[in-house]
């Protein structure tokens, strides 16, 4: 007898608790697949949106404020992210660490000649994006991800970000805001799933890891 060819789900509207749950887990277990340090099943609710992130992006002003669509004072308005942010019951956080701690330091450079600190975040980008798509593919189609740092670092390498150039993104799928851009308290929920989180200043060989937090919402 001929096998039945599996059919693309349909998007989901109204899915049951069952289903979603069987599903979120799925989604967990490939963020840790694709080679995330950690991943989360979280409450959207336990996320906190707090002005005071947003503005730390410019006190003191990070490199990238402004240089981006994505960075602020180019990201949406936090009333706004409250008000989507309140629309979903579920999301994934996920975690990637940069092992060892030398590759963090400034001017480190890979075997291409790239500073490794512009590529802090590139793999939590790529889980994220695979991630969000996965979940889009399974019927999620208001499944968004949110990555850590700047995609101009992670993506571009720190070449001048072209959609401020001409309009036009070099990465325009890939491309994401960061959690922070987006007002999230970072720390804040990575502290309520258990998760530490190092300032990267001074005494670096003292410092386990340097990690980068991503985020994809789901329903």
């Amino acid at each position: 007898m001929e096998k039945r060819k599996k059919t693309v789900r349909p998007f989901a509207v109204k899915v049951p608790e069952k289903k979603l749950m069987a599903d979120l887990e799925l989604l967990r277990e490939k963020a840790l697949e694709l080679g995330a340090a950690g991943a989360e099943i979280i409450p959207a609710n336990q996320l906190v949106v707090d002005e005071r992130v947003r503005l730390k992006c410019i006190v003191p002003r990070c490199l990238r404020a402004g240089e981006t669509p994505n960075c602020p004072p180019n990201a949406p308005d936090l009333d706004l992210v409250r008000k989507a942010f309140a629309r979903y019951s579920w999301g994934i956080l996920l975690k990637t660490n940069m092992e060892p701690i030398e590759d963090y330091a400034p001017g480190h450079l890979d075997k291409s000649g790239v500073d490794r600190t512009l590529l802090f975040h590139q793999k939590t980008g790529k889980i994220i994006y695979d991630l969000e798509r996965l979940a889009y593919k399974r019927g999620y189609y208001l499944a968004m991800g949110l990555g850590g740092g700047s995609c101009k670092d992670y993506l571009c390498h720190g070449l001048v970000c072209q959609f401020k150039d001409s309009g036009r993104c070099r990465f325009p799928l890939r491309s994401r805001p960061a959690m922070e851009a987006m007002g999230i308290d970072v720390l804040d929920i990575i502290k309520k799933v258990g998760w530490d989180a190092y300032p990267l200043l001074d005494e670096l060989d003292k410092t386990p890891c340097a990690t980068s937090v991503g985020l994809v919402l789901i329903y």
